[in-house]
């Protein structure tokens, strides 16, 4: 696996560890337990070439105890956080679409936040591509279009990290950055009542709190839809955390 040294983004493990408890400080709201033990599983197979690995997301679906789609989910998150970036790849054989090179990125202390660094990394990716595969008069054109490209990255990137509900309700009403951020109150929100919960096994309560705070917002009847949500969202954990005992009282039985 020679080949991954040429994806190498840190000199020797003692980087590669300070760059991921750096990581981990800086985005302590947006990550839950499952990112971090997916960080952390990913970064003890990416130690020989430190910061680079090759692994399915079904492999690391194992590693973390999770399903397939939550292991993709969660890359994807860390990848828009600006934490991971991932390589496609083609496999030998028949050309298809292979498992991604992760590289575990740097942490770089600045006043930019990982998301804008993240950003920044897929316009210069965006924008390498498409300079390869375009005709040299058509240069000004996709300069043009690289603000549009990276918007676009951006929300997809965001769109699979979400739970699905809270994204679309979400993106009614904002495009990524406000969805970036209400979605970092939500979970703030959610963690100081219950962590355990997770919101895609009843997006609900919160979904309905997101549309009524909006309706307040329109309405004029809210001075601060930022504090506002925080609060409307302890208390769809609280509806959520009671609608879950039930089960686990019958569970028990």
């Amino acid at each position: 696996m020679h080949y991954l040294s040429e994806y190498q983004t840190f000199e020797n493990k003692q980087q590669l560890n300070e760059s991921i408890y750096q990581h981990i400080k800086r985005n302590s709201y947006e990550l839950n337990d499952t990112d971090r033990a997916t960080l952390k599983a990913i970064a003890r197979y990416a130690v020989k070439f430190a910061g680079a690995v090759h692994l399915k997301a079904a492999t690391i679906a194992e590693l973390i105890g999770k399903s397939e789609k939550t292991a993709r989910r969660v890359i994807a998150k860390l990848a828009g956080l600006g934490i991971l970036r991932k390589v496609p790849t083609t496999r030998k054989v028949n050309g298809g679409k292979g498992a991604n090179i992760i590289q575990i990125l740097p942490f770089v202390q600045s006043s930019v936040s990982n998301r804008e660094q993240a950003v920044k990394l897929t316009e210069s990716k965006v924008g390498a591509a498409k300079s390869e595969n375009e005709p040299s008069d058509s240069i000004k054109h996709l300069k043009n279009k690289t603000s549009l490209d990276t918007a676009s990255v951006v929300d997809e990137a965001l769109k699979d990290s979400l739970p699905s509900e809270i994204y679309t309700a979400m993106s009614r009403y904002f495009k990524a950055e406000s969805i970036y951020k209400y979605y970092g109150i939500l979970l703030r929100a959610k963690r100081s009542i219950n962590r355990d919960i997770i919101i895609e096994n009843d997006p609900e309560p919160f979904v309905s709190a997101w549309h009524n705070a909006i309706l307040k917002a329109k309405q004029g009847k809210l001075r601060n839809l930022d504090n506002y949500l925080y609060r409307a969202w302890q208390s769809a954990t609280g509806v959520a955390s009671r609608r879950l005992k039930p089960m686990y009282d019958w569970l028990n039985k």
